[in-house]
């Protein structure tokens, strides 16, 4: 063969496999920015549920957050194992150990019980804006840390995300919010530890199963905070609502969104993800006026266009 033939040839082999490749990442891609949708919208689903815990049923944080985080992560533990068999490798390496400790105290533990910590000592809508600053914070980070600066679709949607969130919750009016001292503090903390989250498992996830590094983190974060808060020293009475609210909780709201969250990590990254799972906010109103009897306002309605507005603002096209 000479030198000529292979010159021609080696490019009609080249081409379809990198555009083979290219279909794959945008599948890729797709996936992980329809699982971080499904995250927001499951995360904003158990919202509501866990408002009517505290509100009617007298339940607590201190309660809720370790026994949800224990069960969930038995869980997720069994079907990993039985269902997909993955073994639980991420101790293999010590330096990977770490980490997951780490993620599953500062990350998973760290973002469920100040979350709900804040949500009782201020309210739902207030805990998540302070939760949906971690976007904004990954950015500044990444571009202080990694020196890479964010690009004009990401800070247009750091903003509209944001300006929708802060619409959802206030209807426009800063004033609205009455937040204590402990409930500001809280509210930072929710937004830290929800950027450790994102942040922490991206080099496990590179190795090891979504659901294998979600349940151990869920595993080890609820038994640390139970040995902190001691639950079974706390009084609650446990009827039917609270057994199914608590149900629908640890399966649909944290199981299922858990994994969903981390798995799109992997695809389209920390600052992606957490973008598009603020659709968590809408999926909290809407279902918060379907069965809580909560009204809306066509301020509403805007706040909902803007934070939706991130799913095309991310999907614009570009090299």
């Amino acid at each position: 063969m000479s030198g000529e033939e292979l010159i021609t040839e080696e490019p009609v082999k080249a081409e379809p496999v990198a555009e083979d490749e290219r279909k794959v990442k945008d599948r890729q891609r797709k996936r992980g920015f329809f699982a971080a949708f499904m995250a927001g919208l499951l995360w904003g689903a158990s919202s509501p549920i866990a408002q009517f815990l505290f509100e009617d049923k007298q339940v607590t944080s201190e309660w809720l957050v370790p026994y949800r985080l224990v069960m969930a992560g038995i869980l997720l533990f069994l079907y990993a194992v039985l269902i997909k068999k993955q073994s639980p490798v991420v101790w293999k390496e010590k330096r990977d150990g770490i980490r997951q400790i780490v993620f599953s105290i500062l990350g998973m533990m760290g973002m469920q019980y100040t979350f709900f910590a804040a949500v009782q000592e201020t309210n739902a809508g207030t805990a998540t804006i302070f939760q949906y600053l971690n976007p904004a914070m990954l950015i500044i980070y990444f571009a202080v840390i990694y020196k890479v600066m964010p690009k004009a679709k990401e800070i247009t949607a750091v903003l509209c995300s944001l300006a929708g969130i802060f619409l959802v919750v206030t209807h426009g009016n800063i004033h609205a919010l009455s937040v204590s001292p402990k409930g500001i503090l809280l509210g930072l903390l929710v937004a830290l530890t929800t950027c450790f989250y994102g942040v922490l498992p991206g080099p496990l996830l590179k190795k090891y199963p979504a659901e294998m590094v979600c349940a151990w983190a869920m595993i080890i974060g609820g038994l640390v905070l139970t040995i902190v808060t001691r639950p079974w020293r706390l009084s609650v009475h446990i009827d039917w609502a609270v057994a199914i609210a608590f149900l629908a909780i640890v399966i649909l709201g944290t199981i299922f969104p858990f994994c969903f969250y981390l798995a799109s990590l992997k695809s389209v990254g920390s600052v992606y993800a957490g973008l598009l799972s603020s659709v968590e906010p809408v999926a909290a109103t809407v279902l918060a006026a379907a069965f809580l009897g909560t009204t809306f306002r066509m301020i509403d309605v805007a706040g909902f266009v803007l934070v939706l507005s991130t799913l095309f603002i991310l999907n614009i096209h570009s090299k």
